[in-house]
């Protein structure tokens, strides 16, 4: 491993770290701010299936050797976040709150608001119907609608936890450090050929 390539895997490693501690202590503090009733179940509201998903790849290609940092597709949204819009239908909203374990929360939420309502308007005392809690399939259906009515009137607010990390000025050292990298390991080869053609000049006398 020459020294870029170091250099790349100490960036590459320490980037991924950031990214993770950044995105995780966001969503702690949404969470905090906002003090979800949904519970995920999670011990920690910074774990996420995004801060699972970033790694990096060090790839050399014909056009020099690259570091690339992977993520979920969505990762944009999240970071810069999403203007009051329309949602595709075929958007997978579905799969999205699945992932995220917060039905079953829901559904107990949803069972306790309806009551709640419910002695609410019964003023009268009279005896009233027996909710019952809503299945999976309809509470699945329920937060489907009510996430895209709120992206469709609110939108979504970005965190940026990747830009913060990665406009922190650790791309320009980078650069700073390859060039230094390449004129080390150019240095190096220069020198090792001429040991080698002294040699060989020596062996021939």
């Amino acid at each position: 491993m020459n020294e870029v390539e170091k250099i790349l895997e100490a960036f590459g490693t320490k980037v991924v770290e950031d990214l993770r501690k950044s995105l995780s202590d966001k969503l702690q503090a949404r969470a905090a701010r906002y003090q979800s009733k949904y519970n995920s179940g999670s011990t920690n509201p910074g774990d996420s299936a995004l801060g699972a998903s970033i790694k990096y790849r060090i790839v050399d290609s014909s056009d020099g050797i690259k570091l690339n940092v992977l993520l979920n597709d969505y990762w944009e949204a999240v970071d810069t976040g999403r203007k009051p819009a329309g949602v595709l239908k075929e958007a997978k909203i579905d799969k999205w709150i699945k992932k995220r374990n917060i039905i079953s929360s829901f559904i107990k939420s949803n069972l306790e608001d309806r009551i709640e309502n419910q002695n609410r308007r019964n003023k009268t005392n009279r005896e009233t119907k027996v909710l019952q809690k809503l299945t999976f399939a309809e509470a699945l259906k329920a937060m489907d609608f009510l996430v895209r009515r709120k992206l469709q009137n609110k939108g979504y607010e970005g965190n940026y936890f990747f830009n913060e990390v990665m406009e922190d000025g650790r791309q320009e050292k980078l650069i700073v450090d390859i060039r230094t990298a390449l004129k080390k390991d150019v240095e190096i080869i220069l020198k090792t050929n001429l040991e080698i053609k002294t040699y060989g000049e020596s062996g021939i006398r």
